[in-house]
């Protein structure tokens, strides 16, 4: 054990030193750019250098992967020292504190704590309360979701330097297990948000329209708002870029959600599911297991297969995401099943799975059509295109079209 805490501790060290190797050019370019932008244009280009700098370190060995709450404090430890060193020389320091100000108003929760110190000792007693603060929403959110049910658009409007609103595209993909927010970023309304979000998702988008986020139970599932103490991992520059700014800006729309909650949206939770799914198993022929059997020979019994079948369809903690059904859901759900369990007994779920697909479109209301497409992939024959990357394996970050 103590091997293996010194292993972590000269780990921690290693990639502690990684970071701050790198956020000090990072710090040192924004503070030359400063003087003629706004602190908007600030803002995107600290999240772009966030982004491309987390890409480079994905791309390492495994040693060297260095975590972005480890890259943020390094960037406040370099801004703690070009601030003291511009009280020191009395040249730059306004630009430094710009920067602070932005940065800080970016971080999530709990990094958001780690700047507090450094805000109240660098800054004025306003700014430090417009940081804690954070953009405001100025409106309520407005969301559309695809065909299927399992894609969303959640755009939200926040306040800018200039005056014009910014609206905020989360593009939230719940096929996995995880609600995983595959896409985010300004816009400059919130009809170009949606139409980026429709040519992104693709042709089960089509009609998609924005409607009141009425469901605060449901946003509060689709907008994580919180930094994750671990990342899934494989996403993209474009993800890393937003990876800070989205979960704080997520976590301003739940709050503003919550003054005024709603429940409008099917519901179905996991053991509700498993129980009448073992009922319709028993309906068309599959019985349960004798009493006491608890051998592993011979097939699963109708509520074994329906708790199984349940227990990995996703995502369970949102009743309201958990019933509905897309080509992508299903082709991911055979790869988690033939990955997860067994090869007969992942047999007997994929042969129950075209029956689950049928239950669940029931309860949701999919339309024929759109079911018969869930039913393409359900043999596990048909790769969906895009579920896998590069190595493949399932990427739950990838952002695929619908």
């Amino acid at each position: 054990m103590r091997d293996l805490f010194e292993y972590r501790r000269q780990l921690d060290a290693h990639r502690t030193a990684l970071a701050m190797e790198t956020a000090g050019p990072m710090v040192d370019a924004l503070i030359t750019a400063a003087p003629g932008w706004s602190d908007d244009q600030l803002e995107d280009d600290f999240c772009v250098r966030f982004g491309v700098t987390m890409t480079q370190y994905e791309s390492r060995e495994l040693e060297d992967h260095v975590n972005p709450d480890d890259l943020v404090r390094a960037v406040l430890s370099v801004l703690d020292g070009r601030l003291r060193e511009s009280e020191g020389s009395g040249s730059g320091l306004t630009m430094v504190q710009r920067l602070l100000a932005v940065v800080a108003g970016v971080l999530p929760a709990p990094l958001s704590e780690s700047a507090q110190d450094l805000v109240a000792e660098h800054l004025d007693a306003d700014v430090a309360r417009r940081v804690a603060r954070g953009r405001m929403v100025t409106g309520p959110a407005r969301w559309a979701r695809n065909s299927y049910g399992t894609r969303w658009a959640v755009v939200a409007p926040f306040t800018s330097a200039d005056g014009a609103d910014r609206w905020y595209l989360w593009d939230v993909d719940t096929c996995g297990y995880e609600v995983v927010t595959v896409h985010s970023g300004f816009h400059l309304s919130a009809e170009a948000a949606l139409a980026a979000w429709q040519q992104a998702v693709g042709p089960s988008a089509a009609e998609a329209a924005l409607t009141p986020a009425d469901d605060t139970e449901t946003i509060d599932a689709l907008l994580a708002g919180e930094l994750e103490d671990t990342r899934l991992g494989g996403g993209s520059q474009a993800q890393y870029a937003e990876f800070l700014r989205t979960r704080r800006l997520g976590s301003t729309v739940r709050q503003a959600a919550g003054r005024a909650r709603g429940r409008t949206l099917v519901r179905l939770s996991a053991d509700t599911a498993a129980e009448r799914f073992a009922r319709r198993l028993r309906q068309i022929g599959l019985h349960d297991r004798p009493a006491g059997d608890e051998s592993d020979e011979g097939p699963a019994g109708a509520g074994e297969l329906a708790a199984e079948m349940a227990g990995s369809w996703g995502p369970q903690e949102c009743p309201s995401l958990y019933p509905y059904c897309s080509p992508h859901k299903v082709a991911a759900a055979v790869s988690h099943l033939r990955d997860f369990y067994k090869d007969d007994f992942a047999a007997e779920l994929v042969a129950v799975l075209p029956e689950w697909i049928r239950f669940l479109a029931e309860h949701t209301g999919m339309t024929a059509e759109l079911t018969e497409r869930c039913l393409t992939y359900a043999s596990g024959e048909l790769q969906f295109p895009g579920l896998l990357d590069e190595r493949e394996e399932p990427n739950p970050m990838a952002r695929v079209t619908e």
